[in-house]
C-alpha cells in the first residue's frame, strides 16, 4: 500500500497572541507528521475515540518524564520569595527552565543516548517552531492532576503573575471536593501534585524515572482515568507486561484484532476499542477513492491504477466487516463526551458513506460523497475543485489510524521499566 505524502506547503500567520501561537503550533506539529492530513474531516471522530482510549496522551509527547518535570518548575516558582517573582514573571521563569531541563537531559546523556529529550536537535531558524514540554503535556498534566487547574497554561501563567497570589487560588474543587487523586487525602488543596525532589534537580535531570516517580505517576493515571485503556493496562501488571510484549509495528487495527488481554477488559471499553478499529476499517476505503479522484484529476493512469487495486482489495476484506457489531450512534456519543464539535457535512458525510457501504451502493455514488465532503472541508483549497491545477504522484491524507497507541507505548514502558528496575533492585 502507498501511503506518503508528497505535498509540501508554505504556512505562515499573523501572531496576535500567546494562545494563538500555541493553536498555530500544535496544528503545524499536526501537518509536519506525514499521513495525518484530515482532507476529508474525520479527525474530531478520530480524537474522540483517542481521548477514551488514551486521554492525557498526545502524538507529540515522547517521554513520561516530562509530566513530572513542568510541574516542578511550577512549585520552584512559587517557593520564590514575592519580590523575586516581581522580577520575572512565570512565563519567562518557565522558558527559561525548560531549556535548562533540555540542556541538563543532553549532557547527562551524553554517554548514554535517549530518544525523546525535546528540544535536543533545536536550532535556531527563522521559521521555525519550538515546542516546549509545558505545553506539549499540559492537557494531561491536567488531567492527571499532577497541576490542579481548568486553566489553559497561558490563563494559568497570567493569573499567576501576580506574586501575592498563591497558587492555592488556582485550584480545581475544594476541600470537600479533592478530586480522585489517590494520595490527596494527605495533603492540603494544593495546585502542584507530585512527589518529593531535591533542590537542583534539574542539574541531574534525565528522561528516565526513578521508582517513587513511576510509581507516583502510574497511581494518578490510574485513579483519574481508570476505564480508558491506559488506566485498565497500568492497573494490571500482568496486562501491562503483555502490552508492552506486543510487537513494535503493530498498527491499531492489528492491536485490536489481536491483543490477547483484550477480553479482560470491561465491555464498555472493549466496544470502544472495536468501535475504533471498525472506523478506520470503513473509513479508510473513502481515503482510498479520494486518492484514485486524485489520480483521475491531477495524476498518471499508472500510480491510479495502484490505488484502484487498493479499492478492490479494500471492497474485498470489506465483505467479512462485522456489521452486527457496529454502531454509527457511537461515534456522536463519544465526540459529545468529549465535547468535540463534528460538523454539520462531516455528519452527514460519514453517515451516507456507511449506509452507503452496508446498502452496496456503486463506486460512482460513493465517490459523488467523498468528492463533496472534501470540497466543504477544505472549501478554495480542496484538490478536487473542478479548477484545481496541481501534480500528484503520492498519497494524500490519513494513511492511518492510531489513536495515540504509539506515544502510549512509549509512556507505559517508562513506567514499567523504572518500577521493574526498583523491584529488581530491591530483590
Amino acid at each position: 500500500m502507498i501511503h506518503q505524502t508528497g505535498i509540501a506547503s508554505a504556512i505562515g500567520w499573523v501572531d496576535f497572541s500567546s494562545e494563538h501561537r500555541e493553536k498555530v503550533k500544535s496544528v503545524i506539529d499536526l501537518l509536519s507528521t506525514p499521513g495525518v492530513v484530515d482532507e476529508l474531516g474525520i479527525g474530531v471522530i478520530r480524537d474522540s475515540f483517542s481521548d477514551s482510549l488514551f486521554p492525557g496522551i498526545s502524538t507529540i509527547q515522547t517521554r513520561a518524564k516530562y509530566f513530572l518535570t513542568v510541574p516542578r518548575i511550577f512549585r520552584d516558582y512559587e517557593k520564590l520569595s514575592a519580590s523575586k517573582r516581581r522580577g520575572k514573571k512565570l512565563a519567562t521563569y518557565l522558558n527559561d527552565h525548560e531549556n535548562l531541563c533540555m540542556e541538563a537531559m543532553v549532557a547527562n546523556h551524553e554517554d548514554d543516548p535517549q530518544g525523546g529529550i525535546i528540544g535536543e536537535s533545536f536550532a535556531e531558524k527563522q521559521g521555525e517552531v519550538q515546542r516546549k514540554p509545558s505545553s506539549v503535556y499540559w492537557t494531561g498534566i491536567r488531567q492527571f492532576g499532577l497541576i490542579r487547574t481548568p486553566l489553559s497554561l497561558q490563563a494559568f501563567c497570567r493569573r499567576f503573575a501576580n506574586p501575592d497570589q498563591p497558587l492555592q487560588d488556582l485550584v480545581q474543587g475544594s476541600d470537600k471536593t479533592k478530586g480522585d487523586d489517590p494520595d490527596a487525602a494527605g495533603q492540603e488543596n494544593t495546585t502542584i501534585n507530585g512527589p518529593a525532589y531535591m533542590d537542583g534537580w534539574i542539574e541531574s535531570l534525565t528522561v528516565d524515572l526513578s521508582k517513587e516517580e513511576a510509581y507516583f505517576l502510574s497511581n494518578q493515571m490510574q485513579a483519574r482515568v481508570p476505564m480508558s485503556l491506559l488506566g485498565q493496562i497500568l492497573l494490571d501488571s500482568e496486562v501491562q507486561t503483555q502490552f508492552l510484549s506486543l510487537p513494535s509495528e503493530w498498527n491499531f487495527t492489528t492491536f485490536a484484532d489481536e491483543a490477547p488481554f483484550l477480553g479482560q477488559l470491561p465491555e464498555s471499553l472493549r466496544k470502544i476499542i472495536a468501535g475504533a478499529r471498525d472506523f478506520w476499517q470503513l473509513m479508510y476505503g473513502a481515503h482510498v477513492r479520494y486518492n484514485c479522484l486524485l489520480q483521475m484529476q491531477h495524476g498518471t493512469s499508472a500510480v491510479r491504477g495502484e490505488f484502484e487495486a487498493e479499492w478492490d482489495e479494500w471492497l474485498e476484506d470489506l465483505q467479512s466487516f462485522p456489521w452486527a457489531r457496529w454502531d454509527t450512534g457511537l461515534l456522536w456519543k463519544l465526540t459529545k463526551i468529549h465535547r468535540r464539535r463534528v460538523r454539520d457535512n462531516t455528519v452527514h458525510f460519514v453517515e451516507s458513506w456507511i449506509e452507503g457501504l452496508r446498502s452496496g451502493d456503486d463506486t460512482k455514488s460513493l465517490d459523488e460523497l467523498v468528492t463533496r465532503q472534501e470540497r466543504f472541508n477544505k472549501k478554495g483549497r480542496a484538490r478536487l475543485n473542478p479548477t484545481a491545477e496541481e501534480s500528484i504522484s503520492e498519497w494524500v491524507g490519513i494513511a492511518d489510524l492510531n489513536y495515540r497507541l504509539n506515544v502510549a507505548r512509549t509512556i507505559i514502558s517508562d513506567i514499567h521499566v523504572a518500577i521493574a528496575q526498583s523491584e529488581g533492585d530491591d530483590a
